[in-house]
């Protein structure tokens, strides 16, 4: 029995169903990450350096779930899904596929600290998952601008790396690696309506602009719970 492992389940106990094959590997002592990670990301390899590693299948599909201990001795984490390069032919940028590469994209968190941007979220970072364009939003986003008579923002290039549970989704412009919220309705503090764009519809998130900064602040908000 791996202790971590039973906490997820214990916390996020829609995932794994009774029927489902798991299969746990051995864990991974002193997780390596390359020098190019390190000098990208230092603050989540701060924190990936403290975790404690379980690699694992569940119905054959690859995990890797990457555990702490929080300031109330609960083991927190990540259950990370590791994919192949060939998922999807879609185009990320370099630190987005470098994440993925090394570490693997969030499918759950469990015992996160609250707020987070790990928060409800459906995934983050998972490539089968991302998309181009603002999913589903096209007609809502046209309305508010006719509504409001604001010019639409050209988003053909923007990716969508994080949906919430509601169908918010955060972005990055591929071109430029600037970190936008797509929100229809939201109750953030972090968060600020885009200039000269219609209220609920494109946001900036307080202290992140690219895409680097997102993957820094979430770190940051994990290591500042853990012991």
């Amino acid at each position: 029995m791996n202790i971590d492992f039973e906490t997820f389940k214990n916390d996020i106990t829609w995932f794994v169903k009774p029927t489902d094959k798991v299969e746990l590997l051995d864990p991974t002592l002193n997780y390596s990450l390359t020098e190019k990670f390190q000098e990208t990301f230092p603050k989540l390899t701060s924190l990936i350096e403290k975790s404690r590693v379980l690699n694992l299948t569940i119905n054959y599909q690859s995990y890797r779930l990457f555990s702490w201990t929080n300031k109330g001795n609960k083991s927190f984490g990540w259950l990370n899904k590791i994919e192949s390069d060939k998922t999807t032919d879609i185009e990320l940028i370099d630190e987005h596929e470098l994440l993925l590469q090394e570490i693997g994209g969030i499918q759950e968190s469990y015992n996160q600290p609250e707020p987070s941007l790990t928060n409800n979220q459906n995934f983050l970072f998972i490539k089968s998952e991302c998309s181009k364009g603002i999913g589903s939003w096209d007609d809502y986003y046209e309305m508010m601008c006719e509504e409001e008579d604001k010019r639409q923002i050209d988003y053909k290039d923007f990716i969508c790396f994080v949906q919430e549970a509601n169908g918010d989704v955060t972005l990055y412009d591929k071109n430029t690696k600037e970190v936008m919220l797509f929100a229809h309705d939201h109750s953030f503090d972090n968060v600020e309506f885009l200039e000269n764009q219609p209220e609920y519809t494109f946001h900036k998130i307080n202290g992140v602009k690219t895409f680097v900064n997102y993957v820094e602040s979430l770190a940051t908000e994990w290591i500042d719970e853990t012991v």
